[in-house]
Formats: structure tokens, sequence, C-alpha cells
């Protein structure tokens, strides 16, 4: 049913549904006006057999008012939006099992407000977004296998505004609110994983900064407050923290996860500080494609975070010195699989009982110092780390600046391997590389949907809980790669080693022997460390000839060859600059050397080189890159 009236008068048409089919699509439309403006409305119905709606609508002098009553079970979608001068509001309700949603709404050319009591069983998800020139606020709340129950409100005119009140217990659940300013942005979120009751008052406003405030519940551990939101809203700057940790549910263990992030948009860093998503996950599939990222990573080079141990309160069989051997250890595992010194070297973890073992769920402050100690959690959660950043983003990623890790006293601990795995303690060692993992960027993958082949990844320590690991499995260390770079084993004596980079924006691959021009290039302009593509000889030794590098400024390629008149004249002809002997290559294969492979991309108009036949052969095809022989042979990094 699509009606349409521009009119004076006052009109009153009642909707009432009640469907036979197995499903039924509705549209509605309308819009009213009085000579000085106009306010439309347009609603989009998908609903079960089982689903009744009524509807009031009212059109009168330039005004649309609406009461809407929805109930029934099975797979229903409910979408509204209402519009007028520069403003417009948008509301979703998708739900699969019980539902109940009760939603009134008026609008005007100048201003609309709606209101909405939203109840069910089973899977739901609620979504209020409202924009208003070049700002918009908004509240999203979602269950898995669960129950929901929300009063929500969304309003345009002076200013905009929502707010959500949300009860919601299930297998896993998310609720968010969120705001975008003239001058920044603020978003705030919570989830978990596993069994769990969540109590979320939030509410997102704009009038020209935006704002966000309320609080937010686990099993009835506060996990946001108003000291939460004064945190990272205390000055113009960016900043935000995120908690994160395990928690014992029925069946095993779960997880949970909070965030604020407040962002300048005037900050001149040359940042794109107005995305708020951030790098989450990598391509599926194997194990060494089981990571996920939080978008969050120390940005430094060899970063050497100095942790501390606070030890008050070390549980009975542990001491203050087997706690930081522990944690130590747990850091050095980290540092073992990358490229980079991400906790500082000699003493990575250092007793002080003067540092400040943050109250975690009590909207705790950074203070600069990243603090591992004891708390009696008064709940199921077995640690939890918070971590902070100072807004600023490099390549993609924000700045830590603090990372902050508790462990829970309720629970028996041990730093014994053996009495981990043969009793119910829980291993520190264990537990430690778990939530230090999300101190240096890594997320959990229990949060991820069930179709994802990485949620049920139990080799990685990013995963559940389950027993005690105190190795990383290969997706952990690919994760961390991809943060920190790959560690580059010694060269064999007589050669050099040769690094791999590629820069997205640029779409160039870049290779070079020096490991100061790898480190600069991905700090300073934008390259990803790729880790060493091989160790070629480092002079003109019997048996090989030179491999000279050239770069056009115009493709924005760097070009390697061992042909010197395609170096010193055709390459020249399309524009390259030469840059000299960039190494030596065997042309011939010698023991213990395997083929450098050669393609080139037309429609990003870059060289690459791999000594990988599979991403010769397969997977840089799929790119888009074209297969151009091999240039010689070098000894492999791996």
């Amino acid at each position: 049913m699509i009606f349409k009236l521009l009119s004076s008068t006052l009109t009153c048409i009642v909707i009432v549904c009640a469907f036979a089919s197995p499903a039924f699509g509705i549209s509605l439309s309308c819009s009213s006006g009085d000579g000085g403006g106009a306010a439309s409305s347009s609603e989009s119905f998908n609903l079960d057999d089982s689903t009744s709606l009524k509807e009031n609508l009212v059109l009168g002098s330039g005004s649309i008012s609406m009461d809407r009553l929805a109930a029934g079970t099975g797979k229903n979608s409910l979408k509204q939006s209402l519009s007028g001068t520069g403003y417009s509001l948008q509301n979703d309700i998708d739900s699969q099992g019980d539902l109940h949603a009760s939603t009134s709404s008026a609008a005007s050319p100048e201003a609309a407000s709606l209101g909405q009591n939203v109840g069910g069983t089973g899977s739901m998800s609620l979504n209020l977004q409202g924009v208003q020139g070049a700002t918009n606020a908004g509240q999203e709340a979602s269950v898995a296998d669960g129950r929901l129950v929300s009063a929500q409100s969304l309003s345009a005119g002076q200013g905009i505004s929502a707010s959500q009140s949300t009860e919601l217990a299930g297998q896993g659940g998310r609720v968010v609110a969120g705001a975008l300013g003239k001058d920044n942005v603020i978003v705030a979120n919570g989830g978990f994983e596993g069994y769990g009751i969540m109590d979320a008052h939030l509410d997102s406003a704009v009038l020209d900064h935006a704002s966000a405030g309320g609080t937010a519940a686990l099993d009835g551990v506060g996990l946001l407050n108003d000291d939460s939101f004064k945190a990272v809203s205390s000055d113009d700057k960016t900043r935000g923290l995120g908690i994160a940790g395990l928690r014992v549910v029925d069946g095993g263990i779960g997880n949970f996860n909070v965030g604020i992030l407040n962002t300048n948009l005037n900050a001149r860093d040359g940042v794109d500080h107005a995305s708020q998503v951030a790098a989450a996950t990598a391509t599926s599939g194997g194990s060494y494609s089981s990571y996920a990222l939080t978008g969050y990573r120390w940005n430094q080079n060899d970063p050497q975070v100095q942790l501390y141990l606070n030890p008050t309160g070390t549980p009975s069989g542990l001491t203050p010195e087997s706690s930081q051997s522990a944690i130590s250890a747990a850091a050095n595992t980290w540092d073992d699989a990358v490229a980079q010194n991400i906790f500082a070297d000699g003493t990575t973890v250092k007793i002080d009982y003067s540092k400040q073992v943050p109250n975690i769920f009590a909207g705790s402050s950074a203070d600069t110092f990243s603090v591992n100690g004891w708390r009696n959690f008064g709940n199921s959660y077995l640690g939890a780390t918070a971590y902070w950043t100072n807004g600023q983003k490099v390549n993609g990623y924000y700045s830590l600046t603090e990372a902050d890790t508790v462990y829970n006293l309720d629970y028996q601990w041990t730093t014994d391997l053996n009495t981990a795995q043969n009793t119910g303690k829980l291993d520190l060692q264990s537990i430690a590389v778990h939530e230090l993992g999300h101190s240096i960027g890594m997320g959990d993958l229990y949060t991820l949907p069930s179709s994802d082949p990485r949620k049920n990844d139990f080799a990685q320590v990013m995963n559940a809980y389950d027993a005690p690991q105190r190795t990383l499995g290969n997706g952990d260390m690919t994760g961390a790669q991809k943060l920190y770079g790959q560690p580059i084993a010694p060269a064999p004596d007589g050669t050099v080693t040769v690094y791999r980079m590629y820069s997205p924006s640029a779409t160039d691959h870049f290779y070079t022997t020096s490991l100061n021009e790898y480190n600069y290039a991905a700090a300073n302009y934008g390259y990803s460390q790729e880790g060493a593509l091989g160790y070629f000889p480092s002079s003109d030794i019997d048996g090989t000839i030179p491999l000279y590098r050239m770069y056009s400024p115009t493709a924005k390629d760097h070009f390697y060859t061992t042909n010197y008149n395609e170096y010193s004249t055709g390459a020249v002809k399309s524009g390259y600059q030469q840059e000299g002997i960039f190494s030596y290559i065997y042309p011939n294969i010698v023991d213990g050397t395997g083929m450098l492979y050669r393609m080139y991309s037309p429609t990003s108009t870059d060289h690459f080189y791999t000594s990988n036949f599979n991403e010769y052969s397969t997977s840089a095809v799929k790119c888009g890159y074209n297969q151009e022989g091999y240039l010689g042979y070098v000894y492999y990094s791996n």
C-alpha cells in the first residue's frame, strides 16, 4: 500500500493487517505540507504470517503523527524513516523469534520525534539513527539467542539526540551509542559472548559538540559509567579507552569488551579521524588466518613497553617473583614472534608496590604506566585488560599509550604448568599471554560470528581458554606480525637480507637491503612490513650478476631488473629513474637457492617480486598481476 497526500486538512488512516501467507511485504509513504515546508514518512515491513500490525496515521496541516503496534513470531523486519527540512530519522527493527513493538512518532517540517518500547525473544537487532545537517546521533542494541527489552527515543530539531534503556540476556549481545558533531565524534560500545545479562542506559546527542553518557553493566558488574565518559571527554583532545577480558560461563569461558573513543575532528595531523571502524579482521580460513585485530597498536618502532607488577594481594601458592616470571614469559612470547621489541628488554616486568592497580570496572583513568596486578572482581571474569589511546592514528591504527591488566583473586591460580593441567587452578602465564595480546592490539576470536571458521580454531591463544596454552598458534603469530613485522633470521655468510614492503595507498611493493630504511618507510610513508624476501649475494662474487633498481615517480613503482639494456634504455624511456646496483643475484641455480619471480600489474602499475611459487602462480594472479618469468636465484628466508 502506498499513500501520498499533500493536504491542509486532518486525515486519519487506520491500517490493520493479519496475514495468512508465509510473509508479507508492505510499503507506506506519505507527506504533508502547509506551504512553508513539508514532512515525509516512509515505512516498509516484511512480516511473518503470525505477525499482526496495527497503525494509526494522522496527516495534519504540515504534520504527520503515527502510532504503531506490531506483535508476532518468526522473522520480521520493520523499517521507518521521517524527514523534513534538513533532518531525517531512521528506525530499523529486525527479529527472529517473538516480537512486541509499540512505536509512536511525530514530524513537522522543522522537527520530529520518535519513541518506542520493544521486547522479544530469540535474536533481535534495533537501530536508531538521526541526521541533521552534517551531524548525527544514534543507538543500537542486539541480542543472539536470548531476550531483549528496550525503551528508545530519537529526536531532531534543536539538535539531534538519541537514548536507550536496554536489558538483554542471551548467548551474545551488544549495545552502541554514538554521535558526530562539528568538531568531534564519540562512540561507545559494549558487548559479550557466552551467556550473560547486560543492562545499558545510554544517551548520545549533538548541538554543536557531540556527547555521550550513561552506564553499561554485564552480569551486574559496571563496565561503563559517567567517570568513563568524563575520562575521554575532559578536553578537546582525541582520547579513547577499551576494556576486554575473559569470564566463566556455563559450559566454558566467555568474553566481554567495551570501549569509548572520542575523536577530535579538528586535529591537524593529516589523519581522517572521522572513520570510527577499526581494522578488525583479515581473511578467514586456515590456522594462519585465524586472528582478529582491534585497530589499536603501539605505533612507535620497538616500543619497549615497561610492564609493572604490584604484588599486593598475590594469591596463596604464588610469590611476587613467580608471578613476575610468568608475566614476563607471556610478554616475551609475543616479542619472540615479531620483528620489534614490543616489551622492555632486560627486566620486562618490574615489581613496584607504588604503582596503582586500576579498578577497571569503576571507570579508572590513564596514568601512563602499564600495570599488572590482582583484585577481587566479585564476578566470573578471569582477567581484564584496559587499553588507552591518545587518538593519533598511524597507518590505520590508533596509537596505544597504556595497557593495564588485572587478574581475578576470586579464583585459584598457579604458575606451575603441571598443576594447571591436572587441577582446576588457572595458569597465570596462559591467561597473561591472552590478556597481553589485547594490550598489543590482538582481538578475541570467540566474539566472531558462528559462521566464521576462525571462531572454531582453538589452537589460537586469542580464542577461549579451554586449557593451559603458553604458546601462540599460527594465527596469533600472523596477527602479531601484521602489527609489528616478521622476525628476520640472520642472513647466510656473504649475503644481505632483502626486506619486502607494500604501500596500499601507492599500490607499490618496495624492497630494501637496509633495515633502517625498512623501519623508516613503515613509520613515515605508510608501508606495511612483509618480512624478508630472501638473502641475496652482497657482492660481485663468482657466478653472480648485478640486480639494478629503478623508480618511477609517476607510476610510484619500484622496478628491479638484471637486464642492463632494460635498465639503461627501455625503462628510462618509460619514465623510470636509475638508482644503481641494488644487490647481486645468481642467474643459474646454486645449492640452497630458489627462483625469484617477477610480476606486473597494469592496473596498479606495480612490479612485484616473490620467491613463493604459490603466490606467483595463484594468489597474485587473482589480484591482477601478470607473470613475467623469473629474475634469477636467491637464498630463501624460510
